[in-house]
């Protein structure tokens, strides 16, 4: 067996090539990487015309950020199509271009020793050179992989969420060309190094096998000349510089936007937009944003990540069900407004039957894998058309109702506890040791359904033996619905309201059966404080019924009834804070069957009634509940659980359409059920025994 030589095992570079032309060469390069850099500075100075942004988050949290979702593409296999070209692409992209940037360093390493030792260092060879080739041709395959379906679902699926721009698929098509060029490169070297009249003695096979694409495709290019292989090498080479340059033209850019997208992002909460500075509204006069100046500058600079893949487009409540409404587009003419410079008065560029579409459910930024805020976006634009007046309709009529009663039902105060007559339900004011504080929100203390829930809730409380007490006639709305609206300060106004009352009462824990609420104390409240924040912890009602059933305070009832139940998520509980498996924990330990819609957890589907549209008119095939009552029918369960008292009224309606039979209960009415069938079961069962 023949010894391998080590130093054997490598490759020559610029074949053919005179200095001169190697000097042309990285001209060419570097004006190709111009133009992006040119691009990039253009659109920087576009981005700083925003306001300047929150404080960044600490080094460690911004490389994580950027790790994760930029390098590491978190959201992409979400969606198994572009996950199996995507990825491949992606990754085999960044390969290639780590390996070409170490031959470089190579090249360069051994021109400096020649200058300074006399001889020069070249270590591209040996072992560290058969790990380069092989994984340099096993990643350009994934290269030409994930061009060609991606060029396949541009040119042939064509999904009707994909923006499709000429220049779009371009840099795919020279990606394409540079990955098999590149091959034909390879086997065009490996050619020549085995004719002995270029390469004496001939380079052996084991120094060659390692590039295996090109080795396998060699014997095509036996007896070619060093002048075909220039023609080949300088083609590779324009081919590069021409997809650099294309990045400054088309969405692919997003490879070198969306790292710094996520990198710079601040700690923008979800769904919670900026709070106005009441004394700036009032020396200026100004409410809201509508100019692209006023948007954030990583608002603006997050515009140029956008890559047109739909995604938000398909998730989005409001576009499923015809509404004029496309989180896509909001982003795109924006993005095109600031490319034109037309972004002084956005009423020209986004309609306010776009605007107040938006259910701020937060699918879209929950989907968008470059992490474009899209509903943060909808809101700031909505309070400039707000203090404009151009709300109308059954939503002005609520916020009217709101400003007078403080609830956006308009009834009155005196009315508000009503629901818990004979539950001997104590006050703060009564029970001010409390360790629980029960806010029960306005559907909680207005609406017929959210009544029945506030009692079940309160009877599971008092089983468990829970020291609690409600505000009573001291609580307000949280504001909730103003601030999706985009009556800023109203909300503001009912919030500081809420918040000395919070304040006096000094509360450790607040429950409350309402998503919206538990958002709106939670996240949006501190910010109103000026760094002060909150002592208190807010959790979600079925975050508190899952501890009790752990505990032991509460019993796990043994599954009576018939029929699986199913689970609706609630938007501002699953998705935008993350709470999905306290609900299940209750169901799981009350029934005997727990089924799962196909969009659940933070992909749940709306139900319609988030950012104020509860409270508008709309027509029939345009309800969000509707879909939504398709798909947990189509499970089979012969109960909708829900979470929320506007998921009650809107999923409720919705099923009520589709299946009178079916009921549409919270899950402590579901968990007090049980509770109470099992001991009725057990009693009956004693009596017949005596």
């Amino acid at each position: 067996m023949m010894e391998w030589n080590w130093d054997e095992i490598t490759r020559q570079t610029y074949i053919g090539l005179t200095p001169i032309e190697k000097v042309l060469f990285y001209l060419l390069m570097f004006a190709s990487i111009g133009v992006i850099v040119g691009w990039y500075w253009s659109r920087l100075r576009l981005w700083r015309q925003g306001k300047p942004d929150e404080p960044v988050l600490p080094l460690r949290q911004r490389l994580w950020q950027m790790i994760t979702y930029a390098f590491g593409q978190k959201k992409v296999p979400r969606h198994r199509f572009a996950a199996l070209f995507h990825l491949p692409l992606y990754v085999g992209f960044v390969i290639l271009a780590i390996g070409t940037t170490l031959l470089a360093i190579a090249e360069w390493t051994e021109i400096g020793t020649r200058l300074l030792l006399k001889e020069g260092i070249w270590f591209h060879k040996g072992l560290y050179y058969i790990l380069y080739e092989v994984s340099l041709d096993l990643f350009g395959l994934g290269v030409i992989f994930g061009c060609i379906l991606a060029l396949w679902r541009r040119h042939l699926q064509r999904p009707a969420s994909l923006s499709r721009h000429p220049l779009d698929a371009l840099s795919v098509w020279l990606l394409l060309l540079i990955a098999l060029t590149g091959y034909v490169l390879e086997a065009a070297r490996i050619a020549l190094e085995r004719n002995p009249a270029f390469l004496n003695p001939p380079r052996p096979d084991y120094a060659q096998v390692w590039s295996f694409v090109g080795y396998a495709i060699a014997p095509l290019f036996e007896g070619i000349t060093v002048g075909t292989y220039k023609f080949w090498w300088w083609l590779h080479a324009v081919l590069i510089a021409a997809w650099f340059a294309s990045l400054a033209f088309n969405r692919v850019r997003h490879l070198f936007v969306a790292p710094v997208v996520a990198y710079y992002k601040p700690n923008y909460l979800p769904n919670v937009p900026s709070i106005e500075n009441l004394e700036q509204v009032e020396q200026t006069g100004k409410v809201g944003v509508n100019a692209l100046r006023d948007f954030a500058r990583w608002h603006l600079m997050s515009l140029d990540a956008c890559m047109g893949c739909g995604r938000c487009e398909r998730v989005c409540p409001a576009y499923a069900t015809g509404k004029p409404l496309n989180p896509k587009w909001i982003v795109e003419k924006l993005r095109d407004a600031l490319t034109q410079g037309k972004g002084d008065d956005l009423t020209q560029v986004i309609s306010d039957e776009e605007l107040f579409a938006c259910t701020t459910c937060g699918a879209c930024n929950n989907e968008c894998p470059v992490l474009i805020e899209h509903p943060t976006l909808i809101m700031e634009m909505r309070r400039y058309r707000v203090a404009e007046g151009n709300l109308r309709g059954t939503a002005a009529g609520t916020l009217q109702r709101l400003m007078t009663q403080s609830n956006p039902w308009g009834l009155p105060l005196a009315e508000r506890t009503r629901w818990a007559e004979g539950l001997n339900v104590p006050t703060a004011r009564e029970n001010p040791h409390f360790e629980l504080l029960f806010w029960v929100g306005c559907a909680g203390a207005y609406d017929s359904r959210g009544q029945q829930v506030a009692r079940a809730l309160v009877k599971l409380l008092q089983r468990a033996g829970v020291n609690f007490a409600i505000l009573g006639d001291e609580e307000r709305c949280t504001g909730d619905t103003a601030r999706r609206l985009g009556e800023e300060l109203l909300f503001q106004e009912l919030a500081m309201q809420n918040w000395q009352t919070l304040n006096r009462y000094q509360p450790k824990r607040i429950m409350t059966m309402c998503p919206h609420c538990l958002h709106t104390l939670k996240n949006e409240y501190r910010r109103l404080t000026d760094g002060s924040a909150p002592t208190w912890e807010v959790v979600h009602h079925s975050q508190v019924l899952a501890e009790l059933i752990q505990q032991g305070r509460l019993p796990r009832p043994a599954p009576l009834g018939e029929g699986a139940v199913v689970f609706h998520d609630p938007c501002y509980l699953a998705r935008v804070n993350r709470q999905h498996e306290a609900p299940r924990a209750v169901l799981q330990a009350a029934v005997a069957e727990l089924r799962e819609p196909p969009r659940q957890r933070e992909r749940t589907f709306c139900c319609g009634a988030g950012g104020g549209r509860m409270w508008m008119e709309e027509a029939p095939q345009q309800r969000p509940g509707l879909i939504r009552a398709e798909e947990l029918l189509q499970t089979g369960a012969r109960t909708v659980a829900v979470g929320c008292p506007f998921c009650m009224i809107m999923v409720g309606d919705s099923v009520k359409q589709k299946e009178e039979r079916i009921p549409v209960k919270d899950i402590a009415e579901i968990l007090l059920e049980q509770i109470e069938a099992a001991e009725t079961a057990t009693y009956a069962l004693r009596t017949r025994s005596t």
